[in-house]
């Protein structure tokens, strides 16, 4: 072969090298720009309410909810439930549990409220409280379909109550704040250490995170504690975690970010956030500074709860597989002071 030939050879190679190479760096660079970038991939989640108009219609549509979850496979105590008054109150209350727990978590919560007087409406998230405790049913979340569930259950609470509270813990927590951005029948609301922002995560890098997620057609489970990992399977929680459950959580984030920035307060409805400096799942500051920005400057109240309390990031839980009697009674006694209400004796009831 002459040299002119090889040289010709080599030179197509090369070509056709940089042209590879070119093609996927400018493929990763156009994925980057959609992750990165402008939130295309980004679902809507606008309201689309539908409100009852009497307490009878509230009751006949939580009736309805208990006759489609007596056909599911669930853990005892992991349906819905309401505790009503007969008749419309001031005040309707509608508490959302954390992710990968159920709604019995609420239930000394649900009954304090009760006592003084309000109708309470403890509804089950999406997928949760099937009784397999290694179930893939969280794979299936999504924001959209949060989103609907949400709209659901204030649509319920219109007939219920002449105002709405809601309250939220961790990813409840999440839910809690779109209905505070997006439903006027939503006067106040209460988060608990909600997920908004994990812990060990850049503020930037959570969206692209969400939106990789989102588009993946496979999902990744983590164990909530990678020593016990198959013996941890007691109590309500489940032992792993869907990541792409946590990116829909984390999508009701996004959309309440994406409210930040203009010239109108984005959220009517007052906030209390109880924030926990001890907690090592969520960024409390990063939740106060987004929730600064969402709310009117007299809008927004913050319980803190000292690092020294020693709490979890699940401060409602009373069972004893996850906090010690010191524990539960601390957190029920720092509840009861940044909700202004009594609360049941925790220990009585373990």
């Amino acid at each position: 072969m002459s040299d002119k030939h090889s040289g010709r050879s080599v030179g197509r190679i090369v070509a056709r090298v940089a042209l590879v190479t070119g093609s996927v760096i400018l493929g990763i660079l156009m994925i980057a720009g959609v992750l990165l970038g402008t939130p295309v991939l980004d679902p809507s989640l606008t309201s689309s309410a539908s409100p009852v108009a009497a307490y009878t219609d509230a009751v006949a549509r939580i009736d309805a909810v208990a006759t489609q979850e007596s056909d599911l496979p669930l853990l005892p105590r992991a349906h819905s439930y309401a505790l009503l008054t007969g008749q419309t109150t001031p005040t309707a209350v509608v508490i959302f549990h954390g992710y990968c727990n159920t709604p019995d978590e609420f239930r000394l919560v649900a009954q304090a409220y009760r006592d003084q007087g309000d109708n309470v409406w403890v509804p089950r998230l999406p997928h949760h409280g099937l009784a397999d405790k290694f179930t893939d049913e969280f794979s299936q979340l999504t924001a959209e379909e949060l989103r609907d569930f949400a709209d659901d259950q204030i649509d319920i609470a219109a007939g219920l109550g002449e105002k709405v509270l809601v309250m939220g813990l961790s990813g409840g927590g999440s839910v809690a704040l779109w209905t505070g951005l997006e439903r006027p029948e939503v006067t106040r609301t209460v988060l608990i250490s909600p997920m908004l922002q994990p812990i060990g995560y850049s503020e930037w890098a959570v969206p692209p995170i969400v939106r990789a997620l989102r588009l993946s057609p496979v999902d990744s489970y983590a164990w909530y504690n990678a020593e016990k990992q198959a013996d941890n399977v007691e109590g309500m929680i489940y032992p792993r975690y869907s990541l792409k459950g946590v990116a829909a959580i984390l999508g009701m984030r996004i959309w309440a970010q994406s409210k930040t920035g203009g010239t109108e307060t984005p959220m009517q409805a007052s906030v209390l956030l109880i924030r926990n400096d001890g907690d090592q799942t969520v960024d409390a500051d990063f939740n106060q500074n987004l929730l600064t920005q969402l709310t009117a400057p007299d809008g927004l109240e913050v319980y803190r709860i000292p690092a020294s309390a020693g709490l979890l990031h699940d401060l409602i839980a009373p069972d004893p597989e996850f906090n010690t009697d010191a524990q539960v009674t601390e957190s029920y006694g720092q509840l009861e002071q940044a909700l202004g209400i009594p609360m049941p004796d925790p220990l009585q009831t373990r």
